[in-house]
């Protein structure tokens, strides 16, 4: 137990960091499955209530969101379930790689403070997007965060990044400017970079660490569709097979421990969509003292990038939401497989009928051209 981790009430308890409060080292991520009164949704607003209030009940506190209906869900389930005190809420200001990220940004505050019944906001978190920010503009959106804390409309500025290439940046920012109060992280066993400097970093300047992502793997900048977890059960059996495995501990259960065993992590957010996936993340956290095999994890790894693993997801997922972005995945895939099968046809056309110089020759001057085009436009490079 590290000085940051705390026992209370049974819970696993821990301090984010500078912020000062005391979270559950288990959260709830803040992307859920469609939830409405439609036959399309996956659940309606009472169930997601219930599963709000279970995690409360089981001593849960903490609470991320992201997008402005994301605020109103966690608001109206709070409200259901008599929710008032006692939870710590993460908000979300959009991303700065948003050219209109400025302007828009006290109003984004605003408006979910407001659904919240917020004064201000204890936690709040800003997203570097999708692109390549530099340390300038890092700096420059931290800057702006401070002068919202100094006026009190927020309390705790955050930053978060899903792209490991920004990682060095942001440990940077830590290091130089002393203004981050917490970070949320991409961090499970397949990318573990942000162990490699960003954790330490983050830990040595008494930074918050919330790890996302624990369960969707491939989930990043480039890869969104891959929004599975890659331990999304099938059929059953599958499942009682799973919880046989290391003593009633199931790949899902070994996986969340392993993230909080091999993390400094203060606390980790999967999304939830069930009862049963709740209670199965509460369960365990009762042997969060017992290590965890992954010798099998190498499965996990690849499996929503195996075809029959995909199909399976598309046919047989227990939610309609996974068969939905299932079926989407082997689009996608027949989609680039057929561009490929194209693209060698039409190569194979052109050697079979102008012999392999005229070949050569037309694949030299292709090139060259996209060279001069390049030399004329450097926004082409």
């Amino acid at each position: 137990m590290t000085a940051r981790t705390v026992k209370d009430s049974g819970r696993v308890v821990r301090r984010l960091g500078r912020t000062g409060f005391k979270v559950t080292v288990l959260g709830l991520g803040g992307h859920t499955y469609p939830v409405g009164s439609s036959p399309d949704c996956f659940m309606p607003p009472e169930t997601r209530s219930q599963i709000v209030h279970h995690l409360v009940a089981s001593g849960v506190n903490y609470f991320d969101t992201t997008w402005i209906h994301e605020v109103e869900l966690l608001a109206d389930s709070f409200r259901r379930a008599n929710i008032k005190e006692g939870v710590l809420v993460s908000i979300h200001g959009g991303c700065i790689s948003d050219a209109q990220w400025r302007q828009k940004l006290r109003q984004e505050i605003e408006s979910r403070l407001d659904i919240l019944g917020y004064t201000n906001a204890p936690l709040f978190i800003t997203g570097v997007g999708d692109g390549d920010a530099s340390y300038a503009e890092v700096v420059a959106a931290c800057e702006t965060m401070r002068k919202l804390k100094e006026e009190k409309l927020i309390q705790n500025i955050g930053l978060s990044c899903h792209t490991i290439s920004l990682f060095p940046v942001i440990s940077k920012v830590i290091r130089e400017t002393d203004i981050l109060d917490y970070i949320m992280i991409r961090f499970n066993w397949k990318f573990q970079q942000a162990n490699e400097e960003l954790f330490p970093v983050a830990r040595e300047h008494d930074v918050g660490i919330v790890v996302m992502k624990i369960f969707c793997w491939d989930c990043a900048p480039s890869q969104w569709e891959r929004r599975i977890s890659v331990f999304e059960p099938i059929t059953r059996e599958n499942r009682i097979e799973d919880i046989e495995y290391n003593s009633s501990l199931t790949p899902a259960q070994r996986n969340i421990l392993w993230c909080i065993q091999n993390s400094p992590c203060d606390v980790v957010i999967p999304s939830m969509n069930t009862i049963r996936e709740a209670e199965e993340n509460i369960q365990a956290l009762r042997s969060i003292n017992v290590k965890v095999g992954t010798d099998d994890f190498e499965k996990y790894s690849r499996r929503l990038w195996k075809k029959r693993e995909i199909k399976s997801l598309a046919l047989y997922a227990e939610s309609k939401t996974i068969r939905e972005i299932a079926e989407n995945l082997l689009r996608l895939k027949r989609r680039r497989w057929h561009i490929i099968i194209r693209t060698i046809r039409a190569h194979y056309r052109i050697l079979k009928n102008e012999g392999l110089k005229k070949y050569l020759l037309y694949s030299y001057n292709y090139r060259k051209g996209q060279l001069f085009n390049q030399k004329k436009d450097p926004d082409l490079m």
